[in-house]
């Protein structure tokens, strides 16, 4: 009997170490995910200008633009995400440019380097089977800044 207690004592700690191993991989893939649909939203918003501002010698984005490409890529990109059914994104995004103005460095810099900061925030039930981890939001950030 002893030797059957300890069998099932190792197996249930075996089942949950490999849940959470499979817990583990899908949160860091659903991480993954964000952070590389943050650098898209980013990086495309960053594309669109006005050209009228830049033909004056200013440098301003199109924000309208901008945030109509950000939701296009979260619609369609919902798809393809690892995270469970129900989950809802939500984003942030702040320009930088000669209309919006320039945040300082904080090393006291005066750099005016027009830039697309997007925020995305995951909010999912929980990704952890186990009892005691629940996550169940996910936050990734990613910045675009273009060259001068």
């Amino acid at each position: 009997m002893k030797v059957f207690i300890v069998f099932m004592a190792i197996f249930v700690i075996n089942v949950s170490f490999l849940s959470y191993q499979g817990d583990m991989g899908r949160y860091v893939q659903s991480r993954n995910f964000l952070k590389a649909a943050a650098e898209e939203c980013a990086a495309g918003a960053a594309l669109y200008y006005d050209r009228e501002a830049y033909g004056q010698g200013h440098f301003c984005f199109s924000y309208e633009e901008g945030e109509k490409y950000i939701k296009y890529i979260l619609e369609h990109g919902m798809a393809a995400a690892p995270l469970p059914q129900g989950s809802s994104i939500t984003y942030e995004v702040v320009f930088q440019d000669d209309h919006m103005g320039y945040e300082n460095d904080p090393d006291g810099d005066e750099r005016n380097i027009p830039s697309v900061t997007v925020t995305l925030n995951a909010k999912t039930q929980d990704l952890f089977a186990l009892p005691f981890f629940e996550v169940t939001e996910i936050t990734r950030a990613a910045r675009y800044e273009l060259p001068q």
